[in-house]
């Protein structure tokens, strides 16, 4: 669906009789990437923005002031995700799936556990999704957040091309607290640009484990993760590759012990 720019102008004169200035200029800068990705009309981000259900929530800004990667040692943060429900759910999960990742494994060529890993960190093994309206999140960081604000505002432009192209009502999804979504919490616009539909049904869709592990491993491998390597040493090219998926060392490190720990736990059941 591609936006008519003579008409996006005169929607964007006539914002500001329809919105407050704060609103506004959020409005402004998500039709301006909407223009640029041409997936959506200023008309559908103008219906979203004067939806009533749009709201800041203030516990988004709290919840980021307490970000775990930045405000906890290595060790408390460690004892969040190493613990017996991870390390056993992982090698669950790993058993239950053992088909499908051997699939992905051969395809991508890249360590099945690393995948498993993520999903055990991200989503305790899709247990744990929904926290806040994905829409929602996103907006309170456009607009009370200067240094993630730029970022948000392209976000919320690529959450509502996924929503217009899935018919997918905007405040209907739920995700973290910095706006990623579904099982593997992809933020938008890497779930637009990197996801894939690996289980060929048509579509793309972030709570199916056929698409979200595939989507992942080729996400990983996408942004640099090397093939065939298991060597996950502190700044190697598979710790780095780790690294990309929440751009924290902490977070690479935990992923890795986590991937140890479910690769202990699987020998040690076999």
């Amino acid at each position: 669906m591609k936006i008519n720019h003579i008409k996006k102008l005169s929607i964007v004169f006539c914002i500001s009789f329809l919105f407050a200035n704060e609103k506004e200029e959020v409005l402004k800068a998500v039709i301006s990437h909407a223009g640029s990705s041409g997936e959506i009309t200023a008309e559908y981000v103008v219906e979203v923005f004067n939806d009533q259900r749009l709201q800041e929530e203030e516990v988004i800004i709290k919840r980021f002031q307490k970000k775990p990667e930045k405000t906890k040692t290595y060790l408390e943060y460690k004892k969040i995700f190493i613990n017996e429900t991870r390390i056993a759910g992982g090698a669950r999960f790993y058993s239950e799936n053992k088909s499908l990742l051997a699939k992905i494994t051969r395809e991508f060529e890249i360590d099945p556990l690393i995948v498993v890993a993520i999903i055990g960190v991200e989503t305790n093994y899709g247990q744990k999704t929904k926290e806040f309206s994905v829409i929602n999140s996103l907006y309170t960081q456009a607009k009370n957040m200067p240094k993630r604000s730029k970022w948000a505002t392209k976000e919320i432009a690529e959450f509502l091309v996924f929503c217009s192209q899935n018919n997918i009502d905007p405040f209907s999804v739920e995700g973290s607290y910095a706006g990623a979504f579904g099982y593997g919490q992809f933020i938008p616009s890497s779930f637009n640009r990197l996801s894939v539909d690996y289980n060929k049904d048509g579509q793309k869709n972030p709570y199916e484990w056929e698409d979200v592990l595939g989507s992942i491993a080729y996400y990983l491998v996408e942004n640099g993760y090397p093939k065939n390597d298991f060597n996950f040493s502190h700044k190697s090219k598979a710790w780095r590759g780790v690294r990309t998926y929440n751009r924290s060392d902490k977070y690479a490190n935990v992923i890795i012990d986590l991937r140890n720990e479910i690769s202990r736990r699987i020998f040690l059941l076999n």
